[in-house]
C-alpha cells in the first residue's frame, strides 16, 4: 500500500494491484479562494468526503461516475476497508450541529485514520468505535484554525498512533495567504521524534511501523 498527500487534507491510497481511494479532495467556492491549483483529475475506485465544506468535497473535480462515500458506513476497495465514525466539526461549525466522519482505512493490517476537521475532544464512544490507530491524519496548523497545539498533542495521546502525519495547513504554491491558515512548524517542532519526508508518496506496512511514535512531515504533490 502506498500512500500520497496532495495537499491539504487530501490523501490518495493506492494498492499495488492498482485499486485506488482518495479521501477529502480540495477546491474554491464562490465565496472561498484558498487554493491556487485545480485539484487533479484522478481516477479513482472510492472517494470518500470527511464533511461538506468546499476543502473537503470536490468530487466534481473527479471523472462523472465517481463513487462517493459520504458517511458512516464500511465499503471495500480491493482488499483494503474503510470504515466512517461519525462525530462532530470542530468549532463554530461543530457547535451548530455539523457532522464530521473519520474514515478509518485498513489494509494488510495496518490502520490509518483520517479526522476530516474533526473537534479534538472526541467522545469516548468515537474513540472505542474507531479502535487501534497506527497511522494519524491530524488537522493541525500555527493558525490554530480547527484546534490548538495542545489539544493536538491531547488527542494524539488518547488516539497513540506510531506514525502522525499533519494536515490542513498552508502550502506554498497551493494555498493562498487569504485561507489565513499557517504551516505545520510550530507542532512540528514540538515532536519529539521527527521524520521529514521529501516526496508525497510513502510506503506504509506492518514492518515499517517505528518503535516509537513519530512525526512524519510529508512534501506534498499537486499534480499526481
Amino acid at each position: 500500500m502506498t500512500v500520497s498527500y496532495l495537499g491539504h487534507c487530501a490523501f490518495l491510497f493506492e494498492e499495488s494491484s492498482g485499486e485506488r481511494l482518495l479521501i477529502d479532495p480540495f477546491g474554491n467556492d464562490a465565496d472561498n479562494d484558498w487554493f491556487l491549483a485545480p485539484f487533479p483529475a484522478l481516477t479513482v475506485d472510492l472517494a470518500a468526503v470527511t464533511h461538506d465544506h468546499f476543502d473537503h468535497n470536490a468530487t466534481s473535480a473527479l471523472p462523472d461516475g465517481t463513487p462517493v462515500m459520504v458517511g458512516e458506513e464500511q465499503r471495500t476497495v480491493g482488499g483494503t476497508t474503510i470504515t466512517g465514525v461519525r462525530d462532530l466539526h470542530a468549532g463554530k461549525s461543530g457547535l451548530a450541529g455539523m457532522e464530521n466522519i473519520i474514515y478509518v482505512v485498513e489494509h494488510e493490517g495496518v490502520r490509518f485514520c483520517h479526522l476530516g476537521d474533526n473537534r479534538p475532544d472526541l467522545s469516548d464512544e468515537a474513540i472505542a468505535r474507531l479502535g487501534k490507530v497506527d497511522a494519524l491524519f491530524l488537522p493541525v496548523d500555527d493558525s490554530e484554525h480547527l484546534m490548538t497545539l495542545d489539544e493536538a498533542d491531547a488527542l494524539v495521546e488518547r488516539l497513540s498512533p506510531m506514525i502522525v502525519i499533519p494536515m490542513h495547513y498552508y502550502i506554498e504554491g497551493l494555498t493562498t495567504e487569504g485561507s489565513t491558515l499557517g504551516g505545520p512548524d510550530l507542532w512540528y517542532r514540538r515532536q519529539p521524534r521527527r521524520r521529514p519526508l521529501r516526496r508525497a508518496t510513502m510506503r506504509v506496512d506492518r514492518r515499517g511501523l517505528p518503535y516509537e511514535r513519530e512525526a512524519w512531515l510529508v512534501k506534498p504533490e499537486f499534480s499526481i
